[in-house]
């Protein structure tokens, strides 16, 4: 089962899948055309295992957008809209204000909901099996999830510990 921060780092990943997949494409062009002779050590078969791995991790980046696109989808216009605007743009909490126009308090609640029923329509996902995979293949997603926990539980921490102390 994914949890809101497994959600939120691959809303964060969604950005960046274009990108990641054109450089997988200029690797792979400069890897097959530019790699010179090859030595006994590094054939022509490592160059073609090399560039089948990279093909194979881009099908699965792009099936992972496929996936979101399909699943943001099935959620409601106010969610549909937070999270489009998250993916596409990543404003700081005041222009999110903004944009909705809409107050601070309300913004947060907004994103934690709409995350929560993000990680619900995942969970219920026939693709939840794939994600998980995904998730534990792909180090740098779990490294963002792992981030934005970390950034969530110490902030919880010193809100509480500042509460405490008044």
């Amino acid at each position: 089962m994914l949890n809101v921060f497994d959600t939120e780092a691959l809303v964060n990943v969604y950005r960046m899948l274009d990108k990641k997949c054109k450089a997988i494409d200029k690797f792979i062009n400069n890897h097959a055309f530019y790699v010179g002779p090859c030595t006994a050590e590094y054939g022509a078969i490592d160059v073609c295992n090399n560039i089948i791995n990279l093909m194979t991790r881009k099908n699965q980046l792009i099936n992972l957008k496929l996936i979101l696109d399909a699943t943001i989808d099935t959620l409601d216009n106010n969610d549909k809209k937070i999270i489009y605007i998250k993916t596409r743009l990543n404003p700081s909490i005041n222009v999110l204000c903004e944009i909705l126009d809409i107050k601070e308090r309300t913004a947060f609640r907004r994103i934690e909901r709409a995350f929560e029923n993000l990680t619900i329509q995942l969970n219920k996902s026939k693709y939840l099996d794939k994600l998980s995979k995904l998730m534990n293949d792909e180090i740098w997603i779990s490294t963002i999830r792992d981030e934005l926990k970390d950034r969530r539980l110490s902030y919880s921490k010193s809100k509480m510990y500042s509460v405490s102390i008044l």
